[in-house]
């Protein structure tokens, strides 16, 4: 027992006991178990490893499935021996691929060091160094991916390009990528490094010509051997890889010359030439280094524009073979091609006595395909076309004028709201765009009153085909059904704005593209993609089956009566001038008519016979074969008043696209099956065409026609001659600022022509009481982004 010695001992002792107890008392806190926190990271661990592992599996899995598939290395393709074969629709040869196409395949030991060093220095630093693949670059790549953006920098080696050019597509997938990796080590591992520079040297696409190899570029573009290049004509062939048709030294010289300097600062940075080299060789101008040789001769063989196609469908559009492989990879490429309505296409164009008078920029363009199927028999790519020309049957963007009522007017009328043929349509005083602007009218200045769809559509009346337009939005609710619509049949185009002005062709398109369109007319409302390419067999046997879209478009009834009344343009309107006896023509005109603003600066005139256009369009078809033509000027406005030069289609030169397919189609047309009357079409008592069950009752009823400047002025009835527009028929508008269009290059260009305007080709002049309505209207309606005025016609 403790003793305490004075009272204030103890008094204090008693309090530390009384602390202590109510520390005892208090609730202990419990301990966490570093057990158990050691075991939840454990697992989380795990798990993890396990996921990665099996993500490691799976990937390697996959890897070695695909370069399982990877084809074997190639010497012929390698080196580029086996030409590519073009066959017929009968699987009869045709022409080899590389018949015409300027090749020089030249050893490693010819080609000088300064040209060797350029592309080092440029497409791949380290070829020396890597074993075929660049993991520093894929890095590099992969860090710009992720900072820059996608596709901001490229990790293929010199190695890699040339196993994808000889063997593989050039489809951007994780499989070609894979497979181009693995082609590479093989490749590296089987040659030598300088084996493989002259592989790549001999094989690189350098313009048009087509060249391949630098040692043809430099006969081409220097007009010497490649021995004796100079540092800075080296340096242009590097620079000419990435963008051949940019970076042409002659045809453009200024982002040549920038590139090839570029080039030049690579081989300093890579030391394989001084600064003060570098200097001398970028003083030399593009012209000094040319000297102006472009003397290797460009073919002019005898199916260059259908050959051409298939070359942008295969390792363009559909990316199924490299372009190495479709000139030299030893392929049997089967086509859709009949040989004698290409050769007959081309003798059309290329006819200079179909053309009386024109000027030496005048341009057509024909695309023939057939109606059931959407195979491509012909395709004229511009009048003297040579191989690689610039091919206006797809490349083309002329607004279509008044061929595209049909697509964007009756055709969504019948189709969604089952209107009749006779259904009454107005073409009467007042017809604005939606959003405002100035009235539209047709090129008589006239207006015709009531009348049927039909006769609106074989008149080629504008204010009835606006209206219509306007009518079907209101009844729908919704302009994506008309965009719907013209989708369906391959006008994808008008799927990202629409605006009312598509109603009378203010929107751009091609032949092919047309006639694609059209043949769904007359393929009961089936399209199908117009295609050039049936099959593919590759050397070792094995066989590309190529497929193409296929679709219901539109009802059986639609197709139908939109051809039943486009037979009536053939023989009492705007087409009479293209119509083929015997052949059961279904068809449409269309013109792009100049803006008012040039017409006012050249005088030309706003209505009448006189007026200008820019673009003239026929498309015609029966149940055999459909052909979409375009004719205008190739214009240039620093050209604008060149006697010699012309900017825009007089009246009777916009006759020359009817002319055109009539001399091409009389020997192919007559014979056709008409067109089929679906069950769900029925006769009318006015021996017009109705939809089965449709409850429609606004038929037309008789009205008296009125001139521009008055709505109750006494006029020529609608079936007079002097109402009937010109032969000449189009819809002509400036593209439409909103959708992000521009004028066609003819469009900026608009200068009266020098001589007088040529007639129609085989006495088909006669023809000028039929045509299409023109009319002065807002072309630029659409969005919010306000009018532009322009003068429509059909």
């Amino acid at each position: 027992m403790v003793e305490y010695h004075t009272r204030m001992e103890r008094r204090r002792a008693a309090e530390q006991e009384k602390q202590k107890n109510t520390n005892n008392n208090a609730p202990k806190k419990k301990k966490v178990s570093s057990g158990k926190k050691k075991h939840w990271f454990k697992r989380i661990v795990f798990i993890f490893f396990l996921v990665l592992l099996f993500l490691i599996l799976a990937g390697t899995i996959f890897v070695f499935a695909v370069i399982k598939n990877a084809p074997a290395l190639n010497e012929n393709a390698l080196h580029n021996q086996v030409s590519s074969v073009i066959y017929d629709q009968n699987g009869k040869k045709v022409t080899s691929v590389d018949s015409g196409l300027h090749r020089m395949y030249t050893s490693i030991n010819d080609i000088p060091m300064d040209v060797q060093d350029a592309y080092i220095s440029t497409e791949d630093v380290r070829f020396y160094k890597h074993i075929g693949i660049d993991p520093i670059r894929i890095m590099g790549a992969g860090v710009a991916q992720f900072t820059k953006g996608y596709k901001s920098e490229g990790a293929s080696t010199i190695t890699q390009q040339v196993v994808r050019n000889a063997m593989l597509t050039q489809n951007k997938t994780f499989t070609r990528k894979i497979q181009e990796m693995y082609l590479a080590i093989q490749l590296e591992k089987k040659y030598t490094k300088k084996q493989i520079l002259e592989m790549y040297l001999n094989q690189i696409y350098l313009g048009g010509g087509p060249t391949y190899g630098v040692a043809a570029a430099s006969e081409r573009y220097f007009g010497k051997n490649i021995k004796n290049v100079t540092l800075e004509q080296a340096a242009m062939l590097a620079a000419m890889t990435r963008n051949p048709g940019y970076y042409d030294p002659i045809r453009h010289p200024v982002q040549a010359k920038a590139r090839r300097d570029l080039v030049l600062d690579l081989m300093v940075q890579n030391k394989a030439i001084s600064a003060d080299e570098a200097a001398k060789a970028k003083a030399v101008s593009m012209k000094e280094m040319t000297m102006g040789h472009r003397n290797i001769p460009i073919s002019n063989r005898k199916y260059g524009a259908f050959l051409d196609y298939v070359r942008n469908e295969l390792v363009k559009d559909k990316k199924v073979i490299t372009e190495q492989e479709f000139t030299s990879g030893g392929l049997k490429i089967y086509t859709t091609l009949d040989p004698d309505i290409q050769t007959q296409t081309q003798n059309v164009l290329n006819n200079k006595s179909n053309y009386p008078n024109v000027q030496s920029n005048f341009q057509a363009a024909v695309s023939v395909i057939d109606t059931q199927t959407g195979a491509i028999r012909a395709l004229g790519g511009g009048r003297n076309y040579k191989y690689l020309d610039l091919n206006y049957a797809y490349t083309s963007k002329g607004q279509v004028g008044s061929t595209a009522k049909p697509i964007m007017d009756y055709g969504p009328a019948i189709d969604y709201l089952k209107w009749p043929t006779d259904y009454q349509v107005d073409d009467t005083k007042g017809a604005k765009y939606s959003n405002g602007g100035p009235e539209i009218g047709d090129w008589d200045g006239k207006y015709l009153g009531k009348m049927t769809m039909r006769k609106a559509l074989y008149l080629s009346r504008n204010i009835p085909a606006l209206r219509t337009m306007q009518e079907v939005d209101h009844a729908l609710g919704n302009p994506k059904s008309i965009q719907t619509f013209a989708g369906k049949l391959g006008i994808n185009q008008v799927q990202k704005s629409f605006n009312e002005s598509y109603s009378i062709g203010s929107f751009q398109s091609n032949p092919l593209q047309m006639s694609g369109a059209y043949a769904a007319f007359g393929n009961n409302g089936i399209y199908n993609q117009p295609y050039a390419v049936r099959k593919i067999v590759k050397p070792d046997g094995e066989v590309i089956q190529l497929d193409h879209t296929r679709r219901v478009a539109m009802h059986d009834y639609t197709a139908y009566m939109i051809s039943d009344m486009l037979k009536d343009v053939m023989t009492k309107g705007t087409g009479v001038g293209a119509n083929i006896p015997g052949a059961n023509l279904a068809g449409k005109t269309g013109t792009q008519n100049i803006p008012p603003d040039y017409a006012q600066m050249f005088k030309i005139p706003k209505y009448g016979q006189d007026h200008g256009a820019l673009d003239a369009w026929f498309v015609g078809y029966n149940t055999r074969l459909t052909t979409a033509v375009w004719t205008g000027y190739n214009a240039d406005k620093s050209k604008i008043g060149n006697k010699n030069y012309g900017s825009y289609l007089g009246p009777n030169e916009q006759n020359y696209a009817k002319a055109i397919f009539k001399n091409i189609m009389a020997r192919f047309l007559p014979g056709a099956q008409d067109f089929t009357r679906p069950n769900s079409v029925i006769d009318l008592s006015n021996g017009e065409l109705g939809v089965r069950n449709s409850t429609i009752t606004n038929h037309f009823q008789e009205n008296k026609p009125t001139d521009a400047s008055s709505s109750d002025s006494s006029s020529s009835s609608s079936d007079s001659s002097s109402s009937m527009p010109p032969d000449s028929s189009s819809s002509s508008l400036p593209p439409d600022s909103s959708s992000g269009s521009v004028p066609p290059a003819s469009s900026s260009s608009v200068a009266p022509p020098s001589s007088p305007a040529a007639p129609p080709v085989n006495g088909d002049q006669g023809n000028n009481g039929n045509g299409n309505g023109n009319g002065n209207g807002n072309g630029g309606q659409g969005n919010g982004n306000g009018n532009g005025n322009g003068s429509s016609n059909p």
